[in-house]
């Protein structure tokens, strides 16, 4: 299993219809935009970076990182109420969404160990952009899996509606991180 940048036409094609199989097709979180080549984007993705996990050729999960200087704003902190004592913006701070796992690959030990494969690839490209934070938007449910995979995303507001689901704003912070990595040992 590898987490990388989808660097190619190809590999950024498979991740954009993987996000369609997912959120169009299994999940309806939005309305398809590209019915005929099945792929699912947004403004956003001129400015993030797509990243994939392959096992062998297969992509078998996705995320994109929304990166600082994106001009429409980080989407969560622009669309969801945010509670300003535990976010500062003083950080250089990026956004993880769209994450997907292949509807076959999602067994709790795969999921947790792909969670973890990605996140280790963010942090490591994440530094050549000195981002030192991560934000997101996920249910209740994703955040319990997210801690249990030892990524200790917080709440940084209230449970609200976005996205056509109940979700919590979140944030995990890179020393968060490096902290729990050594716990880990």
């Amino acid at each position: 299993m590898e987490c990388r940048i989808a660097s190619t036409e190809i590999e950024q094609t498979a991740v954009l219809r993987q996000r369609h199989d997912v959120f169009v097709e299994e999940f309806n979180f939005f309305a398809p935009k590209d019915a005929i080549q099945k792929l699912e984007y947004d403004q956003y993705d001129t400015y993030a970076l797509l990243f994939g996990v392959w096992e062998e050729d297969n992509l078998i999960a996705s995320c994109r990182l929304i990166l600082p200087n994106c001009p429409f704003g980080l989407p969560t902190l622009t669309s969801m109420q945010i509670d300003s004592e535990k976010f500062k913006n003083d950080q250089t701070t990026a956004e993880i969404s769209r994450i997907t796992i292949a509807s076959t690959q999602r067994g709790f030990r795969k999921t947790i160990r792909i969670l973890q494969i990605m996140q280790q690839e963010i942090n490591r490209i994440s530094a050549e952009y000195a981002i030192v934070q991560w934000v997101g938007a996920v249910g209740p449910a994703f955040l319990r899996l997210l801690n249990q995979s030892r990524l200790p995303y917080r709440p940084i507001g209230p449970l609200q509606l976005h996205i056509g689901a109940e979700r919590y704003p979140i944030i995990l912070t890179l020393q968060e991180y490096t902290s729990s990595l050594k716990e880990t040992r």
